[in-house]
């Protein structure tokens, strides 16, 4: 499964191989899947302000609430702002560069996984996708569904996995990948593209956000909004880039006949190779986390370049426990 956005290093995940598929089968799946993407892909932004409220649910604390906002003039620039508990982060981006008050490349893992599916994760079929079946379902409130089961082939490791979009309108309900399910609804028109007003996230079965989303337009927008906020610095802009580069990167050690598990874990790659600031973002198995974090703390790396000089990188690390 390939997104259409990227913004984060995957590093370590196998190829996958080819499985003989029906040709009319994938390609009515790409139709309906491309048919989604397109009605949520505006021709023209104008000038917008973009929130999203979401709440962190976890059974283990109250129920935490933070915002993400988006301001941008087309051409010019953009004003990114996020508020969750202590954590505060002003973003200005215009053609001089990027002025921001982050302390630190890497975000609390609920507002990336927040930043990851709004305003909404497009994804597309790429060769690890193999398409099983096309079904129709019933959704909440009577909805009628159309669903693409489909299996994502990574080496040993096979999900099942399942898109599910609107059958009156086209646009897309449900992502079910890997142990993550998002759910998409109250769509509204906004230039031309359907944006949802509510996403609900859950992982392993257990609903871990709920985000409500507003887009408007901006009709008397002005630069101020892209002054530098107080206590801002400038970061670097890179001309040129090349991602960091992997040099020892000790794997765990096979399992006797289990299942092929992967867990995903979140860092800094510093200027001097090292991993820093490591989180589990995404574990199949969460009793695999502390050894999948305890590994990755381990690797080491020849730093990314930007324009030439050593430069930070946050990246997602895939470790993969054969035979666990």
């Amino acid at each position: 499964m390939k997104t259409t956005l990227s913004c984060f290093v995957l590093l370590l995940i196998s190829p996958a191989f080819a499985v003989a598929q029906d040709p009319a089968l994938r390609a009515q799946a790409v139709q309906l899947l491309e048919r989604a993407n397109g009605l949520s892909m505006s021709p023209q932004l104008p000038d917008l302000e973009r929130t999203d409220v979401f709440h962190v649910l976890d059974t283990s604390s109250p129920v935490k609430e933070g915002t993400f906002t988006r301001v941008v003039l087309q051409g010019v620039g953009r004003r990114e702002e996020t508020i969750y508990g202590d954590f505060h982060v002003v973003d200005v981006w215009t053609k001089n560069g990027l002025i921001s008050t982050r302390k630190s490349e890497m975000f609390p893992l609920d507002v990336q996984r927040v930043l990851r599916i709004t305003p909404i994760d497009l994804v597309r079929f790429d060769d690890s996708d193999v398409i099983r079946a096309i079904v129709e379902k019933a959704g909440a409130q009577g909805l009628k569904l159309r669903c693409i089961e489909f299996n994502t082939v990574r080496g040993q490791k096979i999900d099942d996995n399942e898109i599910c979009v609107n059958a009156a309108d086209g646009t897309l309900v449900s992502e079910t990948l890997s142990n993550e399910l998002i759910e998409y609804s109250d769509f509204f028109p906004f230039a031309g593209e359907f944006v949802p007003a509510k996403i609900a996230y859950s992982l392993n079965g257990v609903r871990k956000l709920e985000i409500t989303q507003t887009v408007t337009e901006l009709k008397d927008s002005t630069d101020n909004v892209l002054a530098a906020p107080p206590n801002s610095v400038e970061r670097l802009y890179c001309k040129t880039y090349r991602r960091a580069i992997g040099q020892s990167m000790p794997q765990p050690k096979a399992g006797y006949g289990g299942r092929d598990i992967d867990v995903a874990v979140r860092g800094v790659i510093q200027t001097d190779g090292s991993v820093a600031e490591a989180l589990v973002d995404n574990a199949d198995r969460p009793e695999l986390a502390s050894e999948a974090l305890a590994l990755v703390k381990q690797w080491k790396f020849s730093p990314a370049l930007c324009d030439g000089r050593v430069n930070q990188e946050v990246a997602t690390f895939i470790v993969h426990f054969h035979g666990r």
